[in-house]
């Protein structure tokens, strides 16, 4: 995994395809640290699985504040976030392992009337 070079105006970038190595840890901290997210190219994820992945989160984050509040700090699921409680900038859906499809469907059979399971592999 090798950082490719960026100054202090550019997203960092990270390419994966490429062994981990020390430099590269302490270059992917100091991106944290300093920006709080980073790029990472050569990730071997398809478009057609990013499309997917992006259309169903666009979808799941305009649903009614009512209907996401449903796996909120409240509920006994806990995997929603609404804005204010950690930041006023965002919410957050938290999908936890060690089995991530199992956690996906338990929010999304909450969230959406007739889930498709097959959208989570």
């Amino acid at each position: 995994m090798m950082p490719e070079s960026h100054s202090s105006i550019e997203l960092p970038v990270f390419d994966i395809s490429q062994p981990i190595s020390p430099s590269c840890l302490s270059s992917l901290s100091l991106a944290c640290n300093e920006w709080g997210f980073f790029h990472i190219i050569n990730h071997g994820v398809s478009k057609d699985v990013y499309r997917k992945l992006y259309s169903l989160s666009t979808h799941i984050f305009s649903l009614p504040y009512e209907s996401k509040i449903k796996l909120g700090p409240s509920s006994s699921v806990r995997t929603y976030t609404p804005h204010f409680i950690a930041s006023p900038f965002f919410e957050s859906l938290r999908v936890s392992g060690p089995d991530f499809f199992a956690s996906a469907q338990s929010s999304t059979g909450i969230l959406l009337d007739h889930p498709n399971p097959d959208e989570f592999r």
